[in-house]
């Protein structure tokens, strides 16, 4: 009688242990081992590249928005301030008041302006000053500029309305630069967002693991490969009765 002692499950336990254990390795890599050709490698780090110079622009252009929010809040203080001097200057400029009236106005008029200009000044980021400055934001593949006017309070004065209609309409003008270049910064943040999300997910297409995927499979491999260890036990322990029978 002849006794087969091949184990046809030691095939299988061989390519399922070995599948199990490259699956494993991406699981802790997080990287797919077929990824080993130089252009699979170069296109991936092109793409890191990109999202890393995309990146950066994301930040440059959230600096500038955070600028421009500072320089957006002086601008609605100094609104609301000239408003104050204008009540001030249209109180003076009235025959009823006696000179005594009209020196606490204008008392008030220029600790006022000197506050506004103290505000201007102190308006910066980073140590650099906002108002009379070119600012350019580098964001990868493109750039936005502006230049946000210079504003002095030194034309102000009391018994001139002109003055101050003057003043007011220069804040208008750099509230219009700084709402135009915060939107612009926006828009371009978002498109830039966009960008990254592209990019990552050309880039996880070569690169990147399905760690979900990767752990089904390792899972289904350490299925197989316990049922296959089972079956060989059930085996040997047949091949031992059949055996001990034969000798017994």
């Amino acid at each position: 009688m002849k006794i087969d002692t091949q184990y046809n499950t030691l095939p299988q336990m061989n390519a399922e242990s070995s599948k199990r254990d490259k699956t494993l390795e991406k699981i802790a890599a997080a990287t797919e081992l077929s990824m080993q050709d130089s252009a699979s490698r170069t296109i991936a780090d092109m793409l890191q590249n990109e999202i890393s110079t995309i990146s950066q622009g994301v930040m440059n252009a959230n600096d500038g928005i955070s600028m421009m929010q500072i320089s957006s809040g002086t601008l609605n203080s100094l609104s609301d301030q000239t408003q104050t001097l204008n009540d001030l200057s249209v109180r003076y400029n009235s025959a009823s008041l006696n000179d005594t009236q009209k020196q606490a106005l204008q008392s008030e008029f220029n600790r006022t302006a000197e506050s506004m200009q103290q505000s201007i000044d102190s308006t910066t980021f980073n140590g650099q000053a906002l108002f009379g400055s070119n600012l350019s934001f580098s964001l990868g593949n493109s750039t936005v500029s502006t230049s946000l006017s210079g504003i002095s309070t030194g034309s102000l004065s009391i018994d001139s309305q002109e003055s101050i209609q003057s003043f007011s309409d220069t804040l208008t003008q750099a509230r219009s630069d700084v709402g135009s270049t915060t939107n612009a910064l926006v828009s371009s943040s978002n498109a830039l967002l966009d960008q990254i999300s592209a990019a990552s997910a050309a880039k996880s297409q070569i690169a990147d693991t399905d760690l979900a995927k990767a752990i089904t499979d390792f899972q289904q491999s350490n299925s197989k490969l316990n049922t296959a260890q089972i079956a060989m036990v059930h085996q040997q322990d047949a091949l031992r009765q059949t055996i001990g029978r034969l000798l017994g």
